[in-house]
C-alpha cells in the first residue's frame, strides 16, 4: 500500500497537461477506454428512466466494480515488486486527481477562456455568467473536487485498499449520472451511497481548507446548510471563510459574505486548495507508512 500510494501521488504531481498536451494519464490510456468511462458508459442504459427497482439496479454495478478490482488486486499482489507497486499504483491514480481543476483553472484564470474552463466542471450555465460568478464556480468545483475526487478515494484506499478507492470513484460516477432530485427514485440509492462514502472525508476537506486558510471565520461554516447537499456545503463554506468571499450559484445558495471572488480571490482559494490537497496526501502517507509496519 505505501509503495503503490507514492507512485499514485508521484503520477498526480506529474500529471501536467502543459507537460503532456493533455493528461499524463488520459495519455497513457485514452479518455475513450478509461475505466470511469466505460463504467458510465455501460451504466447509462439503467439511467434513461425507471423508478427504484432500476436505481437499485444501477447502483449494485458499483460493488460489482469494485469486487472486480478486488481479483485483480489480487493478481497485482502475485506480481514480484517493484513491478505489482506500479501496477497498483497506476491503477489507484485512475481513481483520482485534483489537478485536472486546479492546474486549468489557474492557468485561465482572469482570461476570456475561464468561462470554458468553468464550465467543464460544473453543470449550471456560465455562457451568459459575469466573470465574478464564472470565477466563483471554479472556487465552488475545487472545494468539492478536494472531496470527491482526492480525499475520498484515499481515504477509502487507507482503509479498504484498491477495492475502496475504486468503490468511492464508481459510485461518485454513479452519481453524477443519476444523483438528481430530478430522477426520484431511481437515483436515491446511488444519491444516498455517494452520501454515505464522501460524509467523513467533506468534513475532513474543510478541515484542511480551513487549516491551509489560518483557521479564519469559522462562523461562516453555518452557511454549509444552504448548500442542498449535505457533503458538498462543508468545503465550500470553509473556502468562503477562509477567502472572506461569497460563493453562490444562482437562485440555489450563497455562501459566505462580502464580494464574488475576484481573479485573485480565485488564486488564493486553488492555492489554498493545493496546500490541503498536499496536507492530506502527507497525511496519507503517513497513515500507509504505519499500516504496513
Amino acid at each position: 500500500m505505501f509503495e503503490a500510494l507514492l507512485v499514485a501521488l508521484a503520477l498526480e504531481l506529474l500529471d501536467w497537461p502543459r507537460w503532456w498536451r493533455g493528461y499524463l494519464v488520459s495519455r497513457l490510456i485514452p479518455p475513450q477506454i478509461h475505466p470511469v468511462s466505460l463504467f458510465y458508459r455501460a451504466v447509462s442504459p439503467l439511467a434513461r428512466g425507471g423508478g427504484l427497482a432500476r436505481g437499485v439496479a444501477a447502483a449494485a454495478t458499483a460493488p460489482l466494480g469494485a469486487l472486480a478490482v478486488w481479483v485483480l488486486a489480487q493478481a497485482i499482489a502475485a506480481v514480484p515488486s517493484p513491478l505489482s507497486y506500479l501496477l497498483e499504483g497506476y491503477l489507484l491514480k485512475l481513481t483520482f486527481s485534483i489537478t485536472h481543476i486546479l492546474y486549468p483553472c489557474m492557468r485561465h484564470v482572469g482570461t476570456p477562456a475561464m468561462r470554458h474552463v468553468a464550465q467543464q466542471f460544473v453543470r449550471r450555465d456560465l455562457s451568459n455568467a459575469d466573470p465574478r460568478r464564472v470565477n466563483s464556480a471554479c472556487l465552488e468545483a475545487a472545494a468539492e473536487s478536494l472531496v470527491d475526487s482526492f480525499v475520498s478515494p484515499l481515504f477509502w484506499y487507507l482503509l479498504l485498499g484498491l477495492p475502496g478507492a475504486w468503490l468511492q470513484r464508481l459510485v461518485n460516477t454513479l452519481d453524477g449520472l443519476v444523483g438528481f432530485r430530478e430522477k426520484g427514485a431511481l437515483g436515491a440509492p446511488s444519491a444516498y451511497m455517494d452520501t454515505t462514502l464522501n460524509y467523513i472525508p467533506a468534513r475532513v476537506a474543510a478541515l484542511l481548507i480551513l487549516a491551509a486558510g489560518g483557521f479564519k471565520r469559522l462562523s461562516i461554516l453555518q452557511h454549509r446548510r444552504r448548500v442542498p447537499s449535505v457533503n458538498a456545503g462543508w468545503p465550500i463554506a470553509a473556502l468562503a471563510a477562509t477567502l472572506g468571499v461569497r460563493l453562490e450559484k444562482a437562485g440555489h445558495y450563497t455562501v459566505g459574505v462580502g464580494d464574488l471572488p475576484d481573479a485573485d480571490a480565485v488564486r488564493r482559494g486553488l492555492r489554498i486548495v493545493a496546500v490541503a490537497a498536499a496536507a492530506w496526501a502527507l497525511a496519507a502517507v503517513t497513515l500507509a507508512a504505519l499500516i504496513r509496519t
